[in-house]
């Protein structure tokens, strides 16, 4: 199953209809999206819903084989922590997705990580999707353990004695 997800606090109705055209084009793959709760367009070619449960949600990603989603940093820490495959495709400034095009700067930061394709655009979308799930075994490399520096844990042991 293919999992796409826009986060919580915004509408991202380009992203949905995206994927939902190509869906439409791919029925061999069951696609799952949760679209938000202010987001006008409502998917025709796969299963959606507004929002899902958190634990619902965990569920459903826990099923996954691929990630969809906006650029937030939250959708590259949950591919990190359930180690999933991950395509971004940023929301933008210019057609009022966002108010800033901070997430363009993140999908360029992130597409060097293993695991993670970046869509820029409505007709990128299809090669990155395909470049995913041509890799399955390359999901996005967890994140290392904060290791605090020396004088930091002596500061710590320190203050516990």
């Amino acid at each position: 199953m293919i999992l796409v997800t826009i986060g919580t606090m915004l509408p991202f109705d380009r992203l949905v209809r995206a994927v939902d055209r190509w869906a439409g084009e791919h029925t061999e793959e069951e696609v799952v999206a949760q679209i938000g709760e202010r987001g006008e367009y409502e998917p025709k070619n796969m299963r959606w819903m507004r929002l899902a449960a958190p634990d619902e949600f965990a569920a459903m990603v826990d099923r996954s084989r691929l990630l969809i989603a906006h650029a937030g940093t939250g959708s590259f820490l949950l591919a990190a922590e359930r180690a999933r495959p991950l395509v971004l495709f940023p929301r933008r400034a210019a057609f009022r997705e966002h108010t800033s095009d901070h997430q363009l700067q993140t999908a360029r930061w992130l597409r060097e990580k293993a695991g993670v394709y970046v869509a820029m655009t409505e007709d990128e979308l299809p090669g990155a999707i395909a470049a995913a799930l041509a890799r399955p075994d390359i999901a996005v490399e967890a994140l290392p353990r904060y290791a605090p520096a020396p004088f930091v844990e002596r500061i710590r042991k320190a203050l516990l004695e």
